[in-house]
């Protein structure tokens, strides 16, 4: 009979790892310290290219990575509303319209993960609802401008620009989440079997 060290090995430890479970109150807490860690990214991290919509890579790999994380239909909208009242409690954007615009991509990742129930096996799906709801960010932006005179810099040029790389950002981060899940994903497994 082995003699017990009281150590666990790594392997050991992250076969037992459950990635993907019901919402809890741990859960519910990581959720929400992703919409936090989405505004914060957003104004610490700079990147050295001036696209629109480039937050989007970040953004929507946390997105999703809420997502995947959580059985509960809404748990990408947790994500969406934290990130708001972040923004929103903390000063980061002084305009409650921009910072609804956050809760666009979560509600068309909700909807998508409801429409297709088997989302997870299939990579593509989770990157276009965000990319999609990404998207909708300058469409918005330009619906204020049409109709309440709004200015938006991202906007100057029109609307194809913008549209087109937070599309591109939105798709990008969201498949970099995919990606990363599906490697945590298969390690977990190949650890489990090897016990």
């Amino acid at each position: 009979m082995p003699v017990a060290s009281g150590r666990s090995s790594p392997a050991r430890a992250l076969s037992t790892i459950e990635l993907t479970g019901p919402l809890t109150a741990g859960r519910l807490l990581f959720l929400i310290g992703l919409g936090v860690l989405t505004v914060v990214l957003h104004k610490t991290f700079h990147y050295p290219l001036k696209m629109p919509g480039h937050h989007g890579l970040e953004a929507m790999a946390l997105l999703v990575l809420g997502r995947l994380s959580c059985t509960s239909p809404i748990s990408a909208s947790i994500v969406g509303f934290s990130t708001v009242a972040t923004s929103l409690l903390s000063g980061a954007d002084h305009d409650p319209a921009t910072a609804l615009f956050s809760l666009a991509p979560a509600a068309v990742l909700d909807l998508a993960v409801y429409f297709f129930p088997s989302w997870r096996s299939a990579l593509i799906i989770a990157p276009l609802a965000v990319a999609i709801g990404h998207g909708l960010k300058p469409v918005m932006r330009m619906g204020l401008f049409e109709t309440f005179g709004m200015h938006f810099g991202s906007l100057r040029h029109g609307l194809v620009y913008p549209l087109t790389s937070h599309l591109a950002y939105g798709f990008a981060g969201g498949l970099i989440a995919m990606l990363l899940w599906r490697a945590a994903e298969r390690r977990r497994i190949d650890s489990g079997r090897r016990e």
